[in-house]
C-alpha cells in the first residue's frame, strides 16, 4: 500500500519499496542507492556477497517500468565510493542510463568520484523543479519552499508492549521537506527519536513487509 501527501500543492505517493512517485509529471524518486559498496568492500577483504547493485538497478527500472515514469531523480549517493567503481558496475549503469532516463543530484559520496562519461544528467547542487526542489541534504527548517532529500538514511525503533523492538527504515514527512529512506540494498541507517519527531511535527511513514504504515508518535 502507497501513502500520499501533499507537498507545496502537488501530490506524492511514498511507495512501500522506498521510492517517491510525482504522478503529474510522471518523475520517480530515490535516494542513496550507494552502487558498488559491496565491491568497495570486497576490495578491502571482506566477505561480502555480490551482487546488490545489480538488484538495486533492478528494483529501480522496475518501479519505473511499473508506473511509466519518464524520469528518474536520484537523490544523490548513487556512487559509494572510488574502489567501487568497476568496469562491470560502469557498464550496467551506462546501459540502465540509456534506458531510464536518470537526473543526478549530486551527493557527498557523489561529488568527487562520480564519472562524467556515463549517460546521466548531473546537477551539483539542487534541482528546481517548478514548486518542489531536489536535493541531496535535507534543508533547515527555516528553508522555504518543499524539498525532497535523502542522505539521512532514517529509521526509527518501534517497541511492542513485551519489549520487543524493531528497527525499520522510513520516510520522514515535514511541513518544508520529505526525506526519503535509502534505496540501495547494503546501505546503513540513522535511527531518529520517535520523541524528536514529535516535537518538530514530522510525520514518519514505515516501511514493512511490502507495506507503509503513519507511525504514531508521542511527544
Amino acid at each position: 500500500m502507497s501513502l500520499s501527501i501533499d507537498a507545496a500543492g502537488e501530490t506524492l505517493w511514498l511507495l512501500p519499496d522506498g521510492a517517491v512517485w510525482w504522478p503529474a509529471t510522471r518523475t520517480l524518486f530515490a535516494a542513496d542507492l550507494h552502487l558498488g559498496k559491496g565491491a568497495a568492500f570486497r576490495a578491502q577483504g571482506q566477505a561480502v556477497p555480490a551482487g546488490s547493485s545489480a538488484r538495486t538497478l533492478a528494483r529501480l527500472e522496475a518501479l519505473v517500468t511499473a508506473h511509466g515514469a519518464t524520469r528518474l531523480v536520484v537523490l544523490g549517493d548513487f556512487w559509494h565510493s572510488a574502489e567501487g567503481l568497476t568496469p562491470g558496475l560502469l557498464e550496467t549503469v551506462s546501459s540502465f542510463a540509456q534506458r531510464v532516463p536518470t537526473v543526478l543530484v549530486l551527493g557527498n559520496h557523489d561529488r568527487r568520484i562520480h564519472p562524467p562519461e556515463l549517460p546521466l544528467d548531473v546537477v551539483s547542487a539542487t534541482l528546481s523543479l517548478g514548486s518542489l526542489t531536489a536535493a541531496h541534504e535535507p534543508p533547515p527548517p527555516d528553508a522555504p519552499g518543499f524539498t525532497l532529500a535523502g542522505h539521512w538514511h532514517p529509521a526509527v525503533v518501534i517497541a511492542s508492549r513485551a519489549g520487543d523492538r524493531l528497527r525499520r527504515p522510513c520516510f520522514v514527512h515535514y511541513r518544508h521537506a520529505l526525506v526519503l529512506p535509502a534505496f540501495g540494498g547494503l546501505t546503513g541507517a540513522l535511527t531518529l527519536r520517535c520523541a524528536d519527531l514529535a516535537r518538530q511535527g514530522a510525520q514518519v511513514a514505515v516501511l514493512g513487509d511490502g507495506n507503509l504504515h503513519w507511525l504514531p508518535l508521542r511527544r
